[in-house]
C-alpha cells in the first residue's frame, strides 16, 4: 500500500461512516430489527384448562396465534373461545372429535367439521376458514370435505414437539429454526410450552421474523386481522347486526355490500344475532349459500347501528320457495328456503 493510502483511507472510511450515519442509511439497530419474513404460532387442541395461562402468556410476548379448536370442548368453555376472540388471536377448525379421518366417508369428515364449524361459531360469532386435520393426517376426500364447508386444510412445517414430552429448552430450540413463512405446531396445555414462548418470540425477532397469520397456501404471511372469514371490509364504525337462525343448523349465510362479501357465519337453530363492524356501505343483502335437503334458513332482520330493516317488508327475496319455485315472488318473506338472498336496499 503506498503512502498516500495508508495516510488517507483510515480518514476516508471514519468519513463514509460518519455521513451513512448521519443520514440513516444504516445503524446497528436498524440491522438488528430488519424484515426478514413471518412466522405463524398455532396450538392445538383448545380449549383447557391452560387457555388463560397460555393467552396472558402470548400478551406479554406482543404476538398473535392462530388456536385450532376441537369443536367438542367449546361447550364447557365457551368464555375461552371469546376471550381468544377478545385478544385478536385467529380461532380455526381442528374437527369436532379429533379422529383418525384417513378411512371416513366425505359425509362423516363433513358432518364432523360442520359441527367444529357450528360449536366454534356460536362461541363468539366468527366462523372458522382454516381446518388443520387431526395428527396432520389428510387425503382428497378429507380437503373436498372441508373445502365444502369454505375451510382450506392446512398442516405445519415445525414440530415443536410439545406433546411428547419435549422440555421447554427443546421447544425452544426446534421453534427458533424457523423460517420465513414457517407454520410452528404447538399444543394447549403443557408448561413447556408456555415457558417456551417468550423466548421463541426473542430469538425470531432477533432474526428480523415476526409473527403472522397463515394464508391459504398455509404459510404465514404478516398478520391479517382477526377470526372469522371476512372481507377487508370487516372493520370500522358501522356495527351490522343480521338476526338469523337454520332449521337444520349448519346453514351458512354472508353478508354483502356492493357485491363484497363482508362476513359469512355457519348458522345454529336458535335465533341469534350475528354482528360485525364494517365500514362498508351501499347496496346491502343476506346471501344464503348451502342450501342442502332439511335446511333452511330465517332472516328476522338486518340493523346497522341500530337502525332496524324486517327481512318481510323487503321487496327482493330469490330464496324464497313460492308458487312452487325457487324465488317465485318478489319478497315479503324472512325465509330463505333455497340458495338466493334477501335484499335490504342501500344501507
Amino acid at each position: 500500500m503506498n503512502n498516500y493510502l495508508k495516510n488517507h483511507l483510515p480518514k476516508t472510511c471514519k468519513v463514509l461512516a460518519a455521513l451513512i450515519m448521519s443520514v440513516g442509511l444504516l445503524s446497528l439497530g436498524q440491522i438488528a430489527n430488519a424484515q426478514n419474513g413471518y412466522y405463524a404460532l398455532t396450538f392445538d387442541d383448545g380449549p383447557t384448562s391452560n387457555t388463560t395461562a397460555l393467552l396472558n402468556t402470548l400478551n406479554s410476548a406482543g404476538v398473535k396465534a392462530t388456536f385450532f379448536i376441537w369443536g367438542s370442548k367449546v361447550s364447557s368453555n365457551p368464555s375461552a373461545i371469546q376471550a381468544m376472540a377478545n385478544a385478536g388471536h385467529k380461532i380455526e377448525n381442528h374437527s369436532h372429535t379429533h379422529q383418525h379421518m384417513l378411512s371416513w366417508s366425505y359425509q362423516q369428515v363433513y358432518n364432523d367439521l360442520q359441527q367444529a364449524q357450528v360449536a366454534i361459531q356460536s362461541a363468539y360469532g366468527g366462523t372458522p376458514t382454516l381446518f388443520r386435520p387431526p395428527y396432520g393426517e389428510t387425503n382428497a376426500t378429507i380437503i373436498s370435505a372441508a373445502t365444502a364447508l369454505g375451510l382450506t386444510t392446512v398442516t405445519w412445517d415445525i414440530d415443536t414437539q410439545d406433546w411428547n414430552g419435549a422440555s421447554t429448552a427443546s421447544i425452544t430450540a426446534a421453534a427458533s429454526n424457523a423460517q420465513n413463512g414457517s407454520v410452528i405446531l404447538m399444543h394447549e396445555g403443557y408448561t413447556t410450552t408456555n415457558n417456551a414462548i417468550q423466548s421463541i418470540v426473542t430469538n425470531l425477532k432477533n432474526r428480523g421474523l415476526q409473527a403472522g397469520s397463515i394464508n391459504n397456501s398455509g404459510r404465514a404471511v404478516a398478520w391479517s386481522g382477526s377470526s372469522g372469514s371476512s372481507s377487508s371490509a370487516a372493520s370500522g364504525s358501522r356495527t351490522t347486526v343480521v338476526r338469523a337462525k337454520g332449521v337444520a343448523g349448519g346453514e351458512s349465510i354472508s353478508l354483502k355490500v356492493n357485491n363484497t362479501v363482508v362476513k359469512t357465519w355457519t348458522l345454529t337453530t336458535t335465533m341469534t344475532n350475528y354482528s360485525v363492524a364494517t365500514s362498508a356501505a351501499g347496496g346491502t343483502l343476506v346471501q344464503y349459500t348451502n342450501d342442502a335437503t332439511g335446511r333452511d334458513v330465517q332472516v328476522d332482520y338486518i340493523s346497522v347501528n341500530g337502525a332496524i330493516r324486517q327481512s318481510e317488508a323487503q321487496t327482493t327475496n330469490t330464496g324464497v320457495y313460492r308458487n312452487g319455485a325457487c324465488g317465485g315472488g318478489t319478497g315479503g318473506s324472512e325465509f330463505l328456503h333455497c340458495n338466493g338472498y334477501i335484499g335490504f336496499g342501500n344501507i
